[in-house]
């Protein structure tokens, strides 16, 4: 054989291969399937009123045509035949079993041929129903079913609300969830180390496409575990400095909520639902024999923030001090029986100091040493405060006393 007719030949086989390939491709599914369009935002408030841009990606086709003002219709279903009247929303208990919305043509944008802005129907579009009479039909838009929490919505384009059949162009989808609200927090109040388990109620926490977050005053909580009807969920405090009023943020697939504001709706006269961080501290070890020296590990919260006199030995100083006290801190007449110096901030959350037992005892009232008093045993209070003047009263802000703050001197 020539080797003309080789090639020939050659290009006769590619021409059938190429041929065999098409056909098997379209065998493999529909040509008019509608690409998949990708929302700015995949989820959205219940109401609507809020625009959003579609994109269909990875095609050089022309799916939204020029001068053609695209036809957008939610579906509680997926995309089919282009409903040329709305469908009322039904619902059965907490789910949707129908429904078709449309959007107001008003509404829609095309923007290039891949890519066209909507808004999310806030009203009933028709206005009217082919009677001329005001449509009842959904009057407040895409919104929830009673009981519900979320819904998941087929968003569908077609080429056009005046042709006869609606020829479906692209699918996205679409969920709506609640506005979130905070009713409570409890408990209202823990140490500043952290560690405390929280349960905060309200509405809307469902995490529908990425985790819920929160924090107070800026603390980020964690360990959040959200019902199961996104009503409530529980959460662990992170260390936060001592104060008192501060808020707790929430953010969700419906967006923040804030507990000075707990119905988010931005009044001014919600009773506000705060959190408190007690000036707490843990200690480790919380106990020794008397006579002895030793370094105290202690956690808390805040310890950045003050200055304190490391060398020790001047308990009156106003810098800040720890104090071995027994009972109830008291800048005028119970200011403690030992001072923990030499201390060592580790953290803003952890430092360290040496306790030594074997030194005559402080006076309680005047943090002068007792020539011959020894530290007896007994259950004491650590306390850090910010400043060891005799007169700061409240500005010496003492930790609270608590479990974790108790110290034993005892023989064993």
């Amino acid at each position: 054989m020539s080797q003309r007719r080789l090639r020939r030949s050659a290009r006769a086989g590619l021409a059938s291969a190429a041929a065999t390939t098409l056909v098997l491709t379209g065998a493999a599914g529909p040509a008019s399937a509608a690409p998949t369009m990708t929302l700015s935002s995949s989820v959205g408030l219940s109401g609507g009123g809020n625009r959003l841009v579609g994109t269909v990606a990875g095609t050089t086709t022309s799916v939204f045509v020029p001068g053609s003002v695209p036809a957008v219709q939610f579906q509680y279903s997926s995309c089919s035949a282009m409903a040329k009247n709305p469908v009322p929303i039904a619902t059965s208990g907490a789910n949707t079993t129908a429904g078709v919305v449309n959007a107001d043509p008003a509404d829609v944008r095309r923007i290039t041929d891949t890519k066209i802005t909507f808004e999310v129907p806030s009203s009933a579009y028709p206005a009217t129903d082919s009677s001329g009479n005001a449509s009842t039909v959904n009057p407040n838009g895409l919104v929830l079913g009673s009981g519900q929490t979320t819904a998941r919505w087929s968003v569908c384009v077609y080429d056009s609300a005046s042709t006869t059949a609606g020829t479906l162009l692209a699918t996205a989808s679409y969920t709506l969830v609640q506005r979130p609200t905070i009713t409570a927090v409890t408990p209202a109040a823990g140490p500043a180390g952290g560690g405390t388990t929280i349960t905060v109620t309200g509405t809307g926490f469902t995490a529908v496409t990425t985790p819920i977050t929160a924090e107070i005053g800026g603390a980020e909580l964690t360990n959040i575990r959200v019902a199961a009807n996104g009503n409530s969920f529980t959460a662990t405090t992170g260390p936060h400095g001592a104060g008192s009023g501060l808020e707790l943020s929430v953010d969700t697939p419906g967006g923040r909520v804030g507990s000075l504001d707990p119905d988010n709706d931005s009044a001014t006269n919600d009773a506000p639902i705060t959190f408190t961080y007690s000036n707490g501290i843990t200690i480790a070890p919380s106990t020794a024999a008397a006579g002895a020296v030793v370094t105290l590990d202690i956690t808390g919260a805040g310890f950045a923030d003050l200055l304190f006199d490391a060398a020790g030995g001047t308990p009156t100083s106003s810098r800040a001090h720890v104090f071995l006290v027994d009972g109830a801190y008291d800048p005028a007449t119970n200011r403690g029986v030992a001072e923990c110096t030499g201390v060592m901030v580790v953290a803003d959350t952890e430092l360290v100091c040496t306790l030594d037992l074997s030194t005559s005892r402080l006076d309680p009232a005047t943090s002068q040493p007792v020539p011959g008093a020894a530290i007896v045993d007994g259950a004491y209070i650590v306390t850090v405060v910010a400043t060891g003047d005799p007169g700061a009263a409240g500005a010496a802000h003492p930790t609270i006393i608590s479990s974790g703050s108790v110290f034993v001197v005892a023989p064993y």
